[in-house]
């Protein structure tokens, strides 16, 4: 391994970080960490920020494959930082990876709009065959709604997502189950209205899953008042 390789290796260790969620946190494949790892291959430029972040060192440090003394460091990570904010853009821990779109984001974009597709056709098949709209709109609605459900649940599965929320005093979880609650009534509530014709009482299904909502909130802010509190 050439000087970066090893520190980039030594980084990630320390971390208890595998190449594979590095890879996924930066938007590329695990060969290509390991090609930055044994020397076969560097980083994209625009991917040395991202990578300095995720290990708290500085763009310099990284190249020169050593930490900087205390005093330096801070001199060079303001100077990075400097220079990010006169061209316009400013990175911080919050948003380094949402700069880059990473694997299980385009896969969860994939996904969505395959299950789109096909709900799509299914409701035009559909009305093909029975010349009729109603109520097998709630197909096309449906599938729409879906696609949040789905979005969520990749976010949840995303572990860099997720401690950005955490660092942010927010709970991940609390915010996933809210929305996942709330989709699958309101999924629950159309079909019922659509198919069934009971627009009311059926609203209270809906109702139902916002208070369900803000006592799932409830108990997930006291859990997380009290991590901070630790």
């Amino acid at each position: 391994m050439n000087t970066f390789g090893e520190f980039l290796f030594a980084l990630r260790k320390e971390k208890g970080m595998t190449q594979a969620e590095l890879a996924e946190m930066l938007g590329v494949t695990n060969k290509a960490v390991s090609k930055w790892e044994t020397g076969e291959a560097m980083p994209e430029t625009g991917l040395l920020l991202p990578i300095a972040r995720i290990f708290g060192v500085t763009v310099d440090e990284l190249l020169e494959g050593k930490r900087a003394d205390e005093k330096g460091a801070t001199a060079d990570k303001e100077d990075a930082d400097n220079a990010q904010e006169m061209s316009g853009h400013k990175f911080t821990p919050c948003n380094d990876f949402y700069e880059y779109r990473t694997l299980s984001e385009k896969i969860c974009g994939a996904v969505c709009a395959v299950v789109f597709m096909l709900g799509m056709a299914a409701w035009l098949l559909v009305y093909l065959q029975l010349h009729t709209l109603h109520p097998y709109w709630i197909i096309a609605v449906a599938s729409a709604l879906s696609c949040g459900i789905i979005g969520i649940v990749f976010d949840l599965c995303n572990r860099a997502k997720r401690e950005m929320k955490i660092r942010r005093g927010e709970n991940p979880y609390t915010g996933a189950a809210c929305g996942l609650i709330m989709l699958t009534c309101i999924i629950v509530y159309l079909c019922v209205g659509a198919f069934a014709e009971l627009w009311h009482p059926g609203w209270v299904i809906v109702v139902g899953g916002a208070i369900i909502c803000a006592i799932t909130g409830a108990i997930g802010g006291i859990f997380t008042h009290n991590k901070k509190d630790k």
